[in-house]
């Protein structure tokens, strides 16, 4: 089995469906609203949108980490962003989530399975460690997003 190959495919199984959990990005968004993406609830400080926007961050530093660029985390650690204002504004965000996803897949497969065990930048800890950990990092998310999505609904109900 060639691991970047199995990591890459959770990425998109995780990002676009298919995945052991059957809770994947793509399907958890398809049916969110401006409204409920951008509500604000007592259980989180963070949105939908936020933490949408996080993700596909978060995607882009690993993809740029995996072609062995050190790339600094700044203070807002990708929540932060213009303010949405229409649907289409959201839908291009969630575009672009499932794009980076895409991006992470095709940076992983192309990453020496070799490397997997050495840092993935001088400093940090192991490739395999960061690029399954970018599989982890997203399904501790879409678990919030689950949440949020549920709370929200339930408050406007």
């Amino acid at each position: 089995m060639n691991i970047t190959e199995a990591i890459a495919q959770h990425v998109l199984d995780a990002h676009e469906g298919n995945n052991w959990t059957e809770v994947d990005l793509a399907h958890t968004l398809r049916d969110i609203t401006l409204a409920e993406a951008t509500a604000q609830t007592a259980a989180s400080p963070n949105t939908i949108a936020g933490l949408v926007r996080h993700l596909a961050y978060w995607n882009r530093v690993m993809v740029r980490r995996a072609q062995g660029h050190a790339t600094e985390v700044g203070p807002t650690n990708g929540f932060d962003g213009p303010t949405l204002h229409s649907e289409t504004e959201w839908a291009a965000l969630c575009a672009d989530a499932l794009a980076s996803g895409r991006e992470l897949a095709a940076a992983v497969r192309s990453f020496p399975e070799a490397r997997l065990p050495e840092p993935i930048i001088p400093k940090y800890s192991s490739a395999y460690k960061n690029l399954q950990g970018a599989v982890e990092h997203l399904h501790y998310h879409l678990g919030q997003l689950v949440l949020l999505k549920n709370l929200v609904r339930s408050q406007t109900a």
